[in-house]
């Protein structure tokens, strides 16, 4: 997206500046034409009072006497009432020296009293070269432009995208089931519209997962605590010596059909609970070991600490690898604070399909006024998930329990 918004962006800088650049040099050759025709015409006064004056002492006036009386670029005309044309051309003048309305060069006459008039007229070229000259300065000049618009209109790019590119990493891990996001305001209001919904989002889903934990939980209490009641009568009932076979039969059939109910009541809130909270987003206990291993191994490293891991169980059971993430996360923030020495991290797959996470580490460290946000946080997370967080670093290790998601 940067790459072809940021010559668009150059583009219209350079457009406008050059059309900025246009605007104030025909603005500015109005006025160096207002000017100088103001100067013809004092000149032009002034020949016409020279020209009277030899003229009245009766003394020649020719080409000798008018050539130095103006400049490069210009001509003089003196007419005089006997119809006699005096012209007077410098270098650089070309075209006519008539008073025509047609005539390019700027011109002012002035009469020469009782003798004819005097015209005084400069060169049109001499106003376009003073104000449009300086080629190279206007493409340096342009050039400087381009650059620093590029700079800038790079900057503004990846400030502008900056907030978006955030939003898309906690969209990604919002995909992934992780739904605390750390989401920061920015000061584009598109942005924040975008970060409110995904965290509306992830609240909602946060609430879903306890909500369906709880329900869980409650449903296998509605349902178990009468079917074990009932077992227990129809066990009552059954050691009663004077029941006929037939009965005594029919009740030990009923008690194995009060079994299988409760074993399938068992796998029904066993199904709910392991049910992925994105689809298509677990991926195999395996590949998120690894992955968090490397993770914490590289951020140990620096602090030159060892870390050791091991998987435990099948490693091919699949979890939602969001909140275990972002729980793990949380505890290694407050592990590198509270403990010292080794680390090591077990993952184990339990047979009925339960992430065991167990963190040890070789030594506590007493930490004055310490944070238990981060651990709090954690523990939040693992009992929204229907699990539960417990123990000690460097006392038998921390032991996080989530159910299959």
């Amino acid at each position: 997206m940067r790459r072809r918004r940021t010559p668009l962006f150059v583009l219209l800088v350079l457009l406008l500046t050059s059309l900025g650049y246009l605007l104030r040099t025909w603005s500015l050759e109005h006025r160096v034409r207002d000017h100088d025709d103001a100067l013809l015409r004092q000149n032009a006064v002034a020949i016409a009072v020279a020209v009277r004056q030899r003229a009245a002492a009766a003394e020649r006036i020719d080409a000798d006497f008018l050539t130095p009386m103006i400049g490069e670029n210009m001509g003089l005309r003196y007419h005089s009432v006997h119809g006699t044309d005096i012209d007077v051309r410098r270098n650089g003048f070309d075209g006519t020296l008539g008073p025509q309305d047609g005539n390019r060069n700027l011109w002012a006459s002035a009469p020469v009293q009782g003798y004819g008039y005097v015209l005084l007229s400069e060169d049109d070229d001499v106003v376009q070269r003073v104000v449009w000259d300086g080629t190279m300065t206007i493409l340096l000049m342009l050039l400087a432009v381009g650059l620093t618009a590029a700079v800038v209109g790079v900057a503004l790019a990846r400030a502008y995208e900056r907030p978006f590119h955030r939003l898309a990493e906690a969209a990604a891990a919002l995909g992934r089931g992780r739904f605390q996001l750390d989401l920061q305001p920015s000061h584009i209001p598109a942005a924040n519209a975008i970060a409110q919904a995904l965290e509306a989002s992830a609240h909602q889903l946060q609430d879903r997962m306890a909500t369906e934990d709880e329900l869980a939980q409650r449903a296998s209490h509605v349902l178990r605590t009468p079917l074990t009641g009932l077992r227990l009568e129809l066990e009552e009932a059954a050691l009663d010596e004077t029941l006929r076979p037939e009965t005594a039969a029919t009740l030990q059939r009923s008690l194995t059909r009060i079994d299988q109910l409760d074993a399938v009541t068992g796998e029904l809130v066993a199904l709910a609970r392991q049910r992925a909270l994105v689809a298509e987003a677990a991926i195999d206990l395996g590949t998120l070991a690894r992955q968090l291993t490397q993770r914490w191994a590289d951020e140990l490293d620096v602090r030159h600490r060892s870390l050791s891991a091991a998987v435990e169980g099948d490693a091919a059971t699949t979890y939602t690898p969001g909140p275990v993430e972002q729980i793990l996360e949380l505890l290694f923030a407050e592990l590198v604070h509270r403990s010292a020495g080794a680390v090591r991290l077990v993952f184990t797959a339990g047979t009925d399909g339960h992430l065991r996470i167990t963190i040890t580490a070789e030594s506590a460290v007493a930490v004055r006024k310490a944070s238990t946000a981060p651990l709090q946080r954690a523990r939040t997370i693992a009992m929204a998930l229907g699990g539960r967080l417990e123990g000690e670093y460097a006392d038998g290790g921390l032991e996080v329990v989530l159910p299959r998601r």
